[in-house]
């Protein structure tokens, strides 16, 4: 992205025509980024409550009484109880080493509590690494390579319109597309091919593919003898599979199985392009591990145009900012981010009496809404640092104002084209807005810590954490490409695994997560195989996808966004109509654990007993979260959330 200023002001960004992956182009977000930066409702002085929680009664205060207020807090919550009763929380809205301020200014301060795991991709990071041993994708200009592309899972016309140019493309030149997905999205309808599973029935419709293989003699056995470990039992694994009981368990015709499994073994080389969909369930690792081991049978890893591509970390090369810390910091992991509310709540020697969250905005993103709503409800005391009055700003005591990516410099590796970029400072930040680096320092001053780490020059901050050869000069010039548009992962036949080979049967899985060392299928944790009275309660299968006009809950401010997004719940024919429910009827969508009212899209794009309605919805702005119905366990490794493991009934709204 190159970002035009004048006189000191951002006055557009232009996609960058000399970038290998984005050539050119921004998404409609992106496009959006001037208007973010100086939109009315951005926070550009510290803010305190004035009102009660949730409100728009905030009033502007001066920094150095709002510093004061959150020393004074702190000062409290170390001298009443302990500094583990601190909660420090922080998201996925701004990373990158400039974020590091926060852990050394709590190392200062004698400890705090926090979570772990990942509400995104940590099971199908877990899942992949336990297979692979590392994570690495085939360059988008590979996929004209590939006699199929398999996206399952995943929605890149919405959510990374760069790869899809890759994957249609591709398409033009003969590659094959394929979609599996329970509902029909953009990048369905793009595709030469749609399979649509029942929701959370990935794996077993891996396995019956695999099983298709290994019968009709469709392995690359040559491959699994030199590369792959624990083929036997795998083979004794989906013998079980069989395209019949997937008929049964996935709902798709086991004739279309069979045939698609031959396609699949004649189009080789073929690259599987898993998203993060598939692994928003409790079943999720073992399901990427399912996915994962149908490539390694069919001899599609290591070879031109085939390829897993879950995650890919080849631009992740930095190492933490070595501080000097006065101590080693006392930190208390609570339990897994998806519950964060439970493990808030459930604090105890001591318990949680205030919270700092950044870059995050659980109240709209945090599964379980209502926990989480409650949890914040008991809390002494809340500072949410943020650009914006989030759902969870509202609940705050104390907001202050944050820079945005324009406003300091720092690094941004690409999450699946492995290219490391440098984020140069353009602007300073509008009002009174502040960088965290700022925040913590101004916070350490207030409490007699030294500084001095504080003021370390951003360009030898990042200079120190990269790997020998980089650096922000050479950064400046030119983006590193660790890898290349030729490069293909493994290759050499070398996985760094405990075997030196492809795992498919993995101990280190038994002995980390307690499953099974084989990708053995279980049926989601709310389904009619797991629970047959909840499913009779609530029959309707809720997914919550991503949309292109925000990015997870950010974005939300954007009234043209807004006014271009489709928030409608999307309903199968047949499942409306035995509900009497017309289009463009007002819904009322409930479980157990909450309720949303919404307008109704009679659609046949989603399977029958499949609703979908997208994520990253406000209550304050959009007058509700999808997250009031989902549940915060947490998926079978990797600590992940369970978005779309989630049973609804749908019914027409009362009338007023």
């Amino acid at each position: 992205m190159r970002a035009i200023v004048k006189d000191g002001r951002l006055v557009r960004v232009e996609g960058d025509p000399n970038d290998r992956v984005g050539r050119g182009v921004l998404t409609p977000t992106a496009q959006r980024y001037v208007e973010r930066v100086y939109s009315e409702q951005r926070i550009l002085r510290p803010l305190k409550r004035t009102g009660p929680a949730g409100s728009r009664e905030f009033k502007e205060i001066e920094w150095a009484e709002a510093i004061d207020m959150l020393a004074k807090q702190l000062l409290s919550v170390a001298k009443e109880s302990d500094p583990r009763a601190l909660l420090h929380y922080a998201g996925h809205g701004q990373d990158g080493t400039m974020a590091e301020f926060s852990k050394l200014f709590l190392s200062y301060y004698g400890g705090y509590s926090t979570l772990f795991g990942d509400l995104c991709r940590s099971a199908g990071m877990e899942a992949t690494r336990l297979t692979f041993g590392a994570l690495h994708h085939h360059p988008p200009e590979d996929y004209r390579n590939s006699g199929m592309v398999i996206v399952w899972g995943k929605n890149p016309a919405v959510t990374n319109p760069h790869q899809m140019s890759y994957l249609e493309e591709a398409r033009a030149e003969g590659t094959r597309l394929v979609c599996i997905d329970p509902i029909r999205t953009r990048t369905a309808e793009a595709c030469d091919e749609h399979l649509a599973p029942r929701p959370g029935t990935d794996g077993f419709l891996a396995h019956a593919i695999a099983h298709v293989l290994i019968r009709d003699d469709l392995v690359d056995k040559k491959y699994i003898a030199e590369h792959v470990a624990g083929y036997d039992d795998y083979e004794w694994l989906v013998r079980n599979y069989t395209p019949e009981k997937a008929q049964e368990t996935c709902g798709i015709d086991s004739v279309v199985i069979e045939d698609f499994a031959h396609r699949f073994a004649a189009a080789r080389p073929v690259n599987l392009n898993a998203g993060f969909g598939m692994q928003r369930y409790r079943n999720a690792g073992q399901t990427v591990r399912a996915l994962a081991a149908l490539q390694a049978v069919a001899g599609n890893i290591g070879r031109p145009g085939g390829g897993f591509d879950f995650f890919n970390q080849a631009a992740y090369v930095t190492r933490p900012y070595p501080f000097h810390l006065p101590a080693p910091p006392r930190v208390r992991q609570l339990g897994a981010a998806s519950r964060f509310g439970r493990v808030v709540l459930a604090a105890k020697e001591p318990k949680i009496k205030a919270a700092i969250i950044e870059r995050a905005n659980p109240m709209a993103q945090s599964p379980f809404t209502s926990a989480v709503h409650y949890a914040m409800e008991r809390l002494d005391f809340v500072c949410v640092i943020d650009q914006f009055l989030t759902d969870t700003a509202r609940r705050a005591h104390l907001v202050l104002p944050a820079k945005s990516m324009f406003e300091e410099l720092d690094l941004h590796p690409g999450l699946w084209h492995g290219i490391l970029h440098l984020k140069e400072k353009c602007i300073d930040s509008p009002g009174e807005a502040k960088s965290e680096r700022q925040i913590y320092r101004m916070l350490a001053e207030r409490l007699g810590y030294p500084t001095d780490q504080f003021d370390l020059d951003p360009e030898e901050m990042i200079n120190r954490v990269l790997p020998p050869g980089l650096s922000v000069n050479r950064l400046r010039k030119q983006p590193f490409d660790r890898h290349g548009p030729r490069w293909i992962p493994f290759a050499d036949g070398k996985f760094p695994t405990q075997s030196g080979k492809i795992e498919l049967r993995s101990e280190a899985a038994e002995v980390s997560w307690r499953v099974d060392p084989l990708p053995f299928y279980t049926p989601p944790r709310e389904s009619e195989a797991t629970d047959s009275v909840r499913y009779a309660r609530f029959p309707l299968h809720f997914v919550s996808p991503k949309s292109e006009q925000r990015v997870c809950s950010q974005w939300a401010t954007d009234e043209v966004l807004s006014e271009e997004e489709d928030a409608r719940l999307r309903i199968h024919p047949d499942d409306a109509s035995a509900r009497d429910i017309k289009d463009g009827a007002d819904v009322r969508v409930f479980n157990d654990r909450g309720e949303v009212f919404v307008n109704a899209f009679v659609d046949d794009g989603v399977r029958v007993g499949v609703v979908a309605l997208p994520q990253g919805r406000w209550i304050s702005r959009d007058g509700y979260s999808i997250n009031v119905l989902t549940h915060d366990d947490v998926t079978d490794m990797g600590y992940g959330a369970i978005y779309f493991d989630c049973l609804v009934e749908v019914e027409l709204a009362p009338s007023e």
